[in-house]
């Protein structure tokens, strides 16, 4: 993760995209792997690196069966991110599709690239801070939450 994270970091500092506007992400996580909760937190960790404001608020829903937690931020620069953790089977491998938009072009990213991939993807799942309490502010209250540091 932390080489996505700086291979994205350096096309946005290149000037190549804009500034950053909006950001979907979607992480499919083996069963077998950490929680869907940590690895919210690492998508919104990336999220706010990447976006050029502050977060002001953020809103989680998780499916009834918790094998989904989708997380929405709003920024203060008017900026939107949407990430999406979902549990897959123990057999299949973590995988992340990626669309950061700037206001001068797109980045797109999946990994693994193709189904034909014969290499295994490890994503570093270790390092976050942690917005875990405002997830489950939000979750449980249904509701946008204002963003605080936790």
């Amino acid at each position: 993760m932390q080489s996505l994270q700086k291979s994205i970091q350096s096309v946005i500092d290149s000037g190549r995209i804009g500034s950053p506007v909006f950001l979907r992400s979607m992480l499919q996580l083996p069963v077998k792997d950490i929680s869907i909760e940590h690895a919210t937190n690492i998508l919104i960790t990336l999220a706010n690196l990447w976006m050029p404001s502050s977060p002001e608020s953020i809103q989680a829903r998780r499916s009834p069966d918790s094998i989904q937690l989708t997380t929405m931020i709003r920024y203060l620069g008017g900026q939107t991110a949407v990430l999406s953790v979902n549990r897959v089977s123990a057999d299949q491998t973590v995988s992340i599709d990626l669309q950061l938009i700037g206001n001068k072009g797109a980045i797109y990213h999946e990994t693994p690239s193709s189904r034909h991939h014969n290499q295994e993807f490890i994503i570093d799942l270790t390092e976050t801070t942690d917005q875990s309490q405002l997830v489950q502010q939000s979750m449980d209250s249904g509701q946008w939450v204002k963003w605080e540091e936790v």
